[in-house]
């Protein structure tokens, strides 16, 4: 029991040289979260502590913006994609950066042929409900032109996250990321 508080002391000194504290930014700190079929033990991901649930992110995925009380930053971003989390609803299925580029023949003459109907430029919106925690959620997914949106929200409690791919192996990832969603207790 004697060597608890020295070793307390120890690990607080360790945190505070380790943690790169400056005057103007708190340190993030990362807690360790295991998804299942993903990553080494040496790549474990990041548990996000949000307000009501938590999540899981890649292990090279960094935060925008600061923890505020008890939740963590609620934007993230890494190599070909980011996040957002919140309480509410979403705004929109298609994300915020999702640019839809199109492009129309131009027809001259006395007798132009009919423009051929294209497809639509973004896949149909995919919904697949999942029951966590007690909770459910759905997960929504719609493809624009190699950008993905997938979105995962509940109306009880009222939260969603929303994620931007921008190739199908990050949003193989986000799908991962939406399925690692756990309510806590307290917001069932």
């Amino acid at each position: 029991m004697r060597g608890i508080p020295a070793f307390l002391a120890l690990l607080s000194a360790l945190c505070t040289a380790c943690g790169g504290h400056s005057s103007d930014a708190a340190p993030v700190v990362l807690l360790p979260c295991a998804i299942t079929g993903v990553g080494t033990p040496d790549s474990v991901w990041h548990r996000v502590r949000a307000s009501g649930f938590t999540f899981c992110v890649p292990p090279d995925w960094r935060p925008n913006g600061h923890p505020h009380d008890s939740v963590d930053a609620k934007q993230w971003h890494g190599d070909g994609g980011s996040l957002t989390w919140d309480v509410g609803s979403p705004r929109s299925f298609a994300g915020r950066d999702v640019v839809l580029k199109m492009s129309v023949p131009v027809v001259r003459g006395s007798n132009p042929r009919p423009i051929p109907q294209e497809s639509s430029v973004c896949s149909p919106r995919k919904s697949t409900p999942l029951a966590l925690d007690g909770g459910s959620l759905l997960v929504t997914e719609v493809e624009c032109q190699q950008q993905w949106t997938i979105t995962a929200w509940s109306t009880r409690p009222q939260i969603y996250v929303q994620g931007e791919a921008y190739s199908d192996r990050v949003a193989e990832l986000l799908r991962r990321v939406m399925e690692a969603i756990r309510f806590t207790s307290s917001a069932r």
